[in-house]
């Protein structure tokens, strides 16, 4: 009898190891990863919104440009009326713009809104790279450090790891293929 509850507390334990990870990452991590996800679709759309035509192309530029020229967003430490434009630049491309856990606009993505500003109208594709690009760093770092598996639940995502990476693979492949290949080798050593 004893022999057989040890092999069923060692044939658990294998079960466990087998899976390849815990059964749900931290809170934290979930945060992280579903802000990651949204911003990263976020550059997706707006690489689709400049691609759509160049006189959208040229709208959103513009209006991206009179935000910047305002001066609001000039200080590291935006005041009151940076915050401000932050907030109309995040509803004019939401992608240049990182939130916290809440939504509210906290910072603005100076990498991104360089490219963005030198390629909108000419390489919608190369506009909108840095912020997904940010993103995927970030979700590989993520899941590199939780020794997450396939299964493993994503708090606050609400999918599984293999489901979440297989969704960004999907949506950042058309656009950018180098992206989605880091996320499917993340998604392959689960």
């Amino acid at each position: 009898m004893r022999f057989a509850g040890l092999f069923l507390t060692a044939l658990a334990a294998a079960t466990i190891a087998a899976c390849g990870g815990p059964d749900s990452l931290s809170e934290s991590d979930g945060v992280q990863l579903d802000l990651a996800r949204d911003r990263a679709i976020a550059a997706v759309d707006a690489e689709q919104r400049l691609s759509a035509s160049p006189e959208t192309a040229d709208r959103l530029l513009a209006r991206v440009r009179k935000i910047v020229a305002s001066g609001a967003l000039e200080a590291e430490q935006l005041d009151e009326f940076g915050l401000a434009a932050l907030g109309e630049l995040r509803l004019a491309v939401r992608s240049l713009v990182i939130v916290d856990r809440l939504e509210v606009p906290r910072q603005l993505d100076r990498p991104a809104l360089t490219a963005f500003l030198a390629n909108a109208t000419e390489n919608p594709s190369a506009a909108t790279r840095p912020a997904a690009a940010a993103e995927v760093a970030r979700i590989v770092e993520i899941f590199e450090a939780a020794d997450a598996g396939p299964g493993s639940e994503i708090p606050v995502a609400g999918m599984t790891a293999d489901v979440y990476l297989a969704d960004l693979v999907a949506r950042l492949h058309p656009v950018w293929p180098g992206l989605a290949a880091q996320l499917s080798a993340v998604r392959s050593s689960l």
